[in-house]
């Protein structure tokens, strides 16, 4: 399995330098910004309710949702496996569909990880230029998004995994387009932007709170659907 991990690195680690290079860049933008707000010409913005401590939480949320966005390049290992016909050597070597299939979500698991710690990181020092805290309820924040990451990828490898590339694309733009219409439904509904945050606020809690059983529930779902799907599948 080293080897299959190995090979999806050499593959995807422009991706991950990319995404490493891009929260670096990000907090760079939100840390001139910050200053724009203290002591810039962004001051105005500071004077509006709640922008000001809003920014913080934005800029944890954008930062590592990018990473969640690096961690599922890892489609793009397969899919050039596809091209290169990989599976020509895979499937005639003693790999079963066992490691072939872990060795996606491991390496998908571990990029997520990398780039939550990374932002993680960094994100004490946008804290620190606006002189604020950076205390475990921020650091909660970066650890809602590992979850969110793991769930994402739960749902979204093994569409990779099963259906061709072009195929996995249909199917996760479809699912995308679904989620963003029913999405502005319910902003339809909203009167303030506030009930919106403390509605959102509430099911990451909700979320977090119940994350074991969750990701227990979506990791069983995940790892039966690539297994059954791609064991019909051994030739592709």
């Amino acid at each position: 399995m080293s080897g299959l991990l190995y090979k999806d690195f050499i593959l995807i680690r422009k991706n991950i330098i990319v995404g490493l290079v891009s929260i670096a860049g990000g907090v760079l933008f939100a840390i001139i910004f910050i200053l724009g707000m203290n002591i810039g010409n962004f001051q105005e913005f500071k004077e509006l309710p709640d922008v000001y401590n809003l920014f913080f939480k934005g800029t944890i949320f954008t930062l590592c949702l990018g990473g969640i966005s690096v961690a599922l390049t890892s489609s793009s290992s397969i899919e050039q496996d596809h091209k290169a016909e990989w599976y020509k050597v895979l499937y005639s070597s003693p790999i079963n569909i066992w490691k072939e299939i872990f060795s996606r979500y491991i390496m998908a698991f571990l990029v997520n990880t990398l780039m939550c710690t990374w932002a993680g990181v960094l994100l004490p020092f946008v804290y620190m230029v606006g002189n604020e805290k950076f205390g475990f309820v921020e650091f909660k924040t970066v650890i809602y998004c590992w979850i969110i990451g793991i769930l994402v990828i739960l749902i979204r490898l093994p569409i990779d995994i099963v259906f061709s590339a072009r195929m996995s694309v249909v199917i996760s733009c479809s699912l995308m387009f679904i989620f963003l219409v029913a999405f502005m439904v319910w902003l339809t509904g909203l009167q303030e932007m506030e009930q919106m945050i403390i509605t959102a606020v509430g099911w990451i809690d909700w979320i977090y709170n119940h994350a074991v059983l969750l990701v227990t529930a979506v990791v069983v779902a995940s790892f039966a659907f690539s297994y059954f799907g791609k064991k019909n599948r051994r030739w592709a």
